[in-house]
């Protein structure tokens, strides 16, 4: 598990690379506005594509666990879920295509931002495919495809046509629709390595209703997940100005490679969990999640420690004027460090049928979130969303780790 774990990592410092050579680039072509335009409706698709894949990439762990690639079971499941996918993708795309101008102008106040909507329209079901497909490379455990079709091809295709095409500060949406282009591409070379032939045999199919319902609590909770770590973003947005949102978007890209290794041992760590829970190996499952824990913990405190000690020097190379993020830096950093000190909280209840707890547990993050940023961006801006997130995601992960405590019997890094 650990080598696996090593080798998500190798390729995840790759593709880290390659985001920051990206951002970089977008940076020093554009400066903060563009910048801050691109990162507003990337963390929109995200969003979006964790609502409308109605869970069901998180769902193919937990129902794949001991399942390969070319099992039929693997294969059926596959299916179904484009299916329910395909049919539900078209409906947020239209949603942004018709109601471009009311978001970016009545929302956000930008009418730089239609543009990038429209694009946002076009890649939204393409992102929801390629995140399935992911999902389904880890649930079959083939780590080697996820890593490759995650951090290195749609990241190399990205900056080629960053650095061919000319792109104008007036059509910087382009950024966004060449990420769109490089995922499409990279979608078609997957849908080559997903699909095998397999031999049918008898197995109790489940209905879209039965998967549906056993999904959609993930979806929620992982929807929740992620607003309470970008809810800054959103309401940054809608607050502050374009350049300030990039300001404050690069801190928390730079502050989230701490969490670097939690996330590539979560790769390998996520089917593992499955697995044991499966089986009611109770004892191995504490073990392998408590030595899992330790070695995280080991391996982040130094990054976290450059990240707060160097912060100025780190954000000047993207230009001086994002050195106005500096405090919000070492601030989230805090903040990320307190969420690799409890370990993966949110995996480990995901992963053992404790997934409608941890929804519960994310919607009241979610709305402290909200609360604190309402209440803290009008008189300290970017550094007042800094320290919602903070607050927010230390009592988030408190509550996870004394809730796995009572359920599971164990803390995740004793």
């Amino acid at each position: 598990m650990l080598m696996s774990g090593g080798t998500t990592l190798i390729y995840r410092v790759i593709g880290l690379f390659l985001n920051f050579f990206i951002t970089f680039f977008i940076t020093k072509q554009f400066g903060e506005g563009v910048f801050g335009n691109y990162s507003l409706t990337f963390t929109i698709l995200q969003a979006s594509t964790m609502i409308f894949a109605l869970g069901l990439p998180n769902a193919l762990i937990n129902y794949l666990g001991l399942h390969k690639i070319d099992d039929h079971f693997s294969q059926f499941l596959l299916r179904k879920g484009l299916k329910i996918i395909l049919l539900t993708a078209i409906i947020p795309s239209i949603f942004y295509f018709m109601l471009k101008n009311v978001i970016a102008i009545d929302i956000f106040k930008n009418k730089h931002l239609i543009s990038y909507l429209v694009v946002v329209a076009f890649l939204l079901p393409i992102s929801i495919i390629h995140e399935f497909f992911l999902n389904f490379f880890i649930a079959t455990k083939n780590f080697l495809k996820f890593n490759v079709f995650m951090f290195v091809i749609p990241n190399i295709i990205f900056l080629t046509l960053l650095l061919l095409f000319t792109i104008t500060k007036e059509k910087g949406y382009l950024t966004l629709l060449f990420y769109a282009v490089a995922v499409l591409i990279t979608v078609i070379i997957e849908t080559f390595f997903v699909f095998k032939k397999h031999t049918k045999v008898a197995i109790e199919k489940l209905s879209s209703k039965q998967i549906l319902q056993f999904s959609s609590p993930m979806m929620l909770s992982s929807l929740m997940l992620f607003l309470l770590n970008w809810t800054d973003v959103f309401m940054l947005g809608s607050m502050v100005s374009e350049k300030e949102v990039g300001i404050y978007n690069l801190a928390y890209k730079l502050a989230s490679l701490a969490m670097l290794v939690i996330i590539s041992m979560n790769v390998v760590l996520a089917p593992k969990i499955t697995q044991l829970y499966k089986t009611n190996d109770s004892k191995e499952l504490h073990s392998v999640i408590a030595k899992s824990t330790k070695l995280v913990i080991f391996l982040t405190v130094p990054i976290v420690l450059v990240l707060i000690i160097f912060s100025n020097s780190i954000l000047s190379v993207f230009g001086d004027g994002f050195t106005q993020g500096k405090t919000a830096l070492i601030i989230i950093s805090i903040g990320i460090l307190i969420n690799v000190l409890t370990g993966n909280v949110d995996q480990i209840l995901n992963m053992t049928n404790n997934q409608k707890a941890l929804k519960n547990i994310t919607i009241f993050g979610f709305l402290i979130n909200l609360i604190l940023n309402y209440l803290l961006i009008p008189t300290y801006g970017i550094n007042g969303s800094a320290m919602a997130s903070l607050i927010t995601n230390t009592a988030f992960n408190l509550v996870c780790l004394f809730y796995i405590k009572k359920k599971l019997g164990f803390y995740t890094f004793a």
